[in-house]
């Protein structure tokens, strides 16, 4: 991993971590000065750990009966403790360490009885940096929450939009398919996404949404268009036995991240040795999802009949097997927006 990369993200976890403990400290400060008795209770909590860890010590307890007696005492001074704050007008658990991630509280790391594994928000952290050119900031933006179906005609055009319903009730279909998506995304049986259709009317949208919300979830996503991503293969297979510690995380994370976004398939020039590697990347992240999480979401302005002439037999079989597919319909939402004065 470079350098540089590491020491940023463990820079980080140490900022996280003094923010979480200066947060915690002042706001002990400030609800013990207006309730001194939650300091008491504090100071017993932590008192009783010492009473009872000396008293299995000198064996004047039996370590059972020692243990949950101060479990009993501690749940007793906790319970005080919330119906104290939330008295006041506090949330019960204002003076619990908020960590930005509870899971590794904000270490980066997970322990288990094998040792230690990096924790899923460093293995976001770490796509984020190796990926500078990813799209993941509009995440943040474009969810389900910004979601408006009114930007699509509500008029059914077979001719003009290729379906035989309304585009807005269309796209409302494939938006339950999506969440669908994302509630079944850890079975092994949940197939990949495939989103076709003209420039501007929601696909890239969409993958953005079930971006945000599996991102929400602890899952790690990768986005890169189809040029970048080839550029990243093509970067491996020129340096990777050329140069002392080549860093292949750019590359390995295409095959095993859990979900990978290829957006503007068909943008790329096309070639033999291009078409092998998407096949590569389609066939391994298949054989990954058998034992773990692994799905892809292809977004493209190819039609479905056209992915036979442009790519081999081989690539659309295997999207056709795998994905499911949609065709996105509707008029240019970007143009829509901005003839309507709408950011």
């Amino acid at each position: 991993m470079n350098q540089n990369i590491y020491n940023m993200i463990k820079n980080g976890y140490e900022k996280k971590q003094k923010a979480a403990f200066d947060g915690v400290l002042s706001r002990r400060g400030e609800v013990y000065s207006k309730i001194p008795r939650l300091q008491e209770i504090d100071s017993h909590i932590r008192l009783s750990g010492i009473k009872y860890n000396k008293m299995i010590l000198l064996g004047t307890n039996p370590v059972d009966k020692a243990i949950t007696e101060l479990i009993s005492k501690v749940n007793e001074l906790r319970m005080e403790r919330e119906l104290l704050l939330t008295e006041h007008g506090y949330p019960a658990n204002y003076l619990e360490i908020s960590y930005c991630c509870p899971l590794c509280k904000d270490t980066g790391y997970l322990e288990s009885g094998v040792g230690s594994e990096k924790c899923v928000c460093y293995k976001q952290q770490l796509i984020n940096h190796l990926y500078s050119q990813s799209n993941l900031k509009l995440a943040e933006t474009e969810n389900f929450s910004s979601f408006d179906e009114s930007f699509f005609p509500d008029v059914i055009d077979e001719t003009r939009y290729k379906i035989k319903v309304s585009p807005r009730e269309h796209i409302l279909r494939i938006k339950e398919r999506c969440i669908k998506f994302i509630e079944n995304f850890s079975s092994p049986d949940e197939k990949s996404l495939f989103f076709s259709g003209p420039t501007g009317v929601g696909k890239t949208f969409l993958a953005n949404c079930i971006a945000s919300e599996l991102l929400n979830r602890g899952k790690t996503v990768l986005y890169q268009t189809a040029p970048v991503l080839f550029d990243t293969i093509n970067e491996y297979k020129m340096k990777a036995y050329k140069e002392e510690g080549f860093d292949m995380m750019r590359y390995k994370n295409i095959f095993d991240v859990e979900l990978l976004i290829i957006d503007d398939l068909g943008t790329e020039p096309p070639s033999a040795a291009k078409f092998t590697e998407l096949l590569n990347i389609l066939n391994t992240r298949q054989a990954v999802n058998l034992t773990k999480s692994c799905k892809t979401i292809v977004s493209t302005n190819i039609g479905m009949k056209e992915l036979h002439e442009y790519y081999d037999e081989r690539i659309a079989s295997r999207i056709i097997g795998c994905f499911d597919m949609f065709w996105f319909a509707g008029q240019d939402i970007r143009s829509v927006k901005r003839f309507s004065g709408v950011k």
